[in-house]
């Protein structure tokens, strides 16, 4: 920030801005050193400039607790500072370069007369003496006036709004807040007088853990703080899971496998598409609840990476992450995978017995893939376990209480097997309290250069190559194959092709040939020459056909061009229409150019 912009801000709180040739503006290093200064700054101290250059502004002025409050890069607004018997209005904001402060901008507004005393003087009073309980450093801190305009905010406060506190300094509290679904308290608390401490707030979508307290001075509410316990209320989570963990759970022995963190979060969810915008946002909205979810998609779309995302956006993040596919566990054993056992329970049972999957998971969250394949008796305990929050342990007689959060995956049609008997209905409504539906790749084929980049840049560090892209064949290939194995097969083709590259581009050559001969050189040459284009069939048509012929075979060129810059992916090719997959099906029947372009 420079001084111009600095004095734009200038101005007591309700009046209008300063005009920057009103305000004396004094630029500081880091030291609070003068560096340069106005006439209109010198003569409101009552010095020439090249008299004050090179002084600290701490020598000049009785700046109390404001010296700190500047030297940490706080920035404050209609602030009283003291020059002999003077008393002078003024505003600090500090001046960053490359994320680092490297001085700032002090603003004498106005001056006082010695016989008023300015109203706001008495938040000053309070606001010099802050230090004592306020870490400025650290505390996510805010103060405003009486009115509910922002005195002074922190760096560590703005940055939970993605914003400086230049920009919050001065306004009202709620337009303050930008972004911000919830209101501020600050303004209840000034009206009942009674702070509220350890309280959890919503700032900017970010649940954290605050205290607001009222600023009193004889008897009058003059103010009030706001003070950032925990910026992220998973940080608490994380403490309590730590502490509440039970002792026996820890002195077992045989746990199966090891507590696992998540591996991945909302970010290695690669893609721009609408559906995949939107699924991300409904995923950050309800990781954050307490309710089972369910993920659907076809095999290879990602939905274990689905799961690792809404463990990590939820508040269970920092307790464990566990896993477990119920297709691959034979179902003799699924029992006590799942539930555990205790030592003697059966035949080459371990001793000391051994921690199933849900005990495991215990605070945490437990991802079950393939649910659909689970047998019938074990979906009759996991609906009691769901139920009770309780299970028994294979040959124990006690039950043990379990914490967890369902996450379940299927690529079957769940509701088909209830129907047939295999899958039970109260399960069902258990485990479909939320759905997200994750798309399959052919319905998001805009995705698909983006999701190959990040292919490129792992297999570049794997591999030790230096692969740029991909070639024109080989992008023709990409965007015309329906991608039936989805994300995974498109991973695996990648993966093979890194392993015969020469060079920096991967070409045809380089993919598996099952996929390039379902895509012959002759089709794709042969499509291209073919194509007529739009200029050549308007000017043909033009003043030969009526409005309605040349509307109807100009929707017939559409959709041919809209093919071919698909090469050949109807999915893609619907989505550039904006219509639907079956729509463009019904529009090439209805068309003579179905033929050239069969379904």
């Amino acid at each position: 920030m420079n001084s111009a912009d600095v004095s734009a801000m200038g101005g007591s709180i309700g009046d209008p801005p300063v005009e920057a040739g009103r305000a004396g503006i004094l630029r500081v290093d880091t030291d609070l050193g003068i560096v340069s200064l106005g006439e209109t700054a010198g003569r409101l101290i009552g010095m020439p400039p090249e008299a004050l250059l090179g002084r600290r502004i701490g020598d000049i002025f009785d700046l109390a607790n404001l010296g700190n409050l500047m030297r940490s890069g706080i920035s404050f607004s209609h602030q009283i500072i003291k020059l002999e018997t003077k008393h002078i209005v003024c505003d600090y904001v500090p001046i960053i370069e490359d994320d680092r402060i490297v001085g700032g901008a002090l603003s004498l507004l106005r001056m006082l007369p010695e016989d008023v005393t300015d109203s706001t003087d008495d938040l000053g009073e309070i606001l010099r003496s802050t230090n004592s309980f306020l870490n400025f450093d650290h505390d996510g801190i805010i103060v405003v006036d009486r009115k509910g305009i922002v005195v002074l905010v922190n760096q560590s406060f703005a940055k939970l709004f993605d914003t400086t506190p230049q920009t919050m300094i001065g306004k009202h509290i709620q337009q303050a807040y930008t972004n911000n679904s919830q209101p501020s308290r600050m303004p209840l608390v000034m009206e009942t007088g009674k702070p509220e401490i350890g309280i959890t707030h919503y700032l900017n979508g970010k649940q954290v853990y605050a205290s607001i307290f009222p600023l009193i001075k004889e008897d009058r509410v003059i103010g009030c703080v706001g003070k950032i316990l925990f910026s992220d209320i998973r940080e608490i989570t994380l403490i309590a899971s730590r502490l509440a963990a039970s002792e026996p759970r820890k002195q077992q022995r045989n746990i199966t496998g090891s507590e696992a963190f998540f591996k991945y979060d909302i970010n290695s969810i690669v893609g721009q598409s609408r559906k995949i915008a939107e699924l991300k946002d409904i995923l950050q909205r309800v990781a954050l609840k307490t309710s089972n979810i369910l993920l659907r998609g076809e095999s290879g779309t990602g939905k274990e990476l689905f799961a690792h995302a809404i463990h990590s956006a939820s508040n269970r993040r920092y307790a464990p992450f566990v896993k477990m596919n119920c297709a691959a566990i034979p179902e003799h054993l699924l029992e006590s995978e799942l539930f555990g056992y205790v030592e003697g329970a059966f035949t080459g049972a371990k001793k000391g017995g051994q921690l199933g999957r849900f005990e495991q998971a215990h605070t945490g969250t437990i991802f079950l893939d393939e649910i659909g394949d689970m047998p019938l008796y074990m979906q009759a305990k996991m609906l009691r376990l769901l139920q009770e929050k309780e299970l028994t342990p294979l040959g124990s007689t006690s039950s043990r209480n379990v914490d967890v959060r369902l996450v379940a995956a299927t690529n079957s049609n769940l509701e088909q097997q209830v129907k047939e008997g295999k899958f039970r209905e109260d399960l069902y409504y258990r485990l479909n309290v939320v759905t997200l539906t994750i798309p399959p790749l052919r319905e998001r084929m805009e995705d698909i250069s983006s999701i190959i980049s990040s292919f490129i840049d792992k297999f570049n560090v794997e591999f030790g190559l230096d692969v740029q892209g991909l070639d024109d064949e080989a992008w023709d290939i990409i965007r015309r194959y329906d991608w039936p194995g989805n994300i995974r097969e498109l991973r695996n083709v990648i993966e093979s092709a890194f392993n015969v590259v020469v060079g920096p581009l991967i070409k045809r050559e380089h993919f598996p040939d099952q996929l390039c001969r379902l895509f012959p050189r002759e089709g794709i040459e042969s499509a291209r020459a073919t194509a007529p284009g739009a200029e050549e069939f308007i000017r043909a048509s033009l003043g030969k056909k009526d409005i309605s012929q040349i509307v109807d075979e100009f929707e017939k060129l559409l959709i041919h061009e809209a093919i071919e810059s698909s090469h050949g992916n109807k999915v893609h090719a619907a989505q550039l229409l904006g219509i639907s997959r079956q729509g463009l099906y019904k529009k090439l029947q209805k068309h003579a150019g179905q033929d050239e372009h069969p379904a």
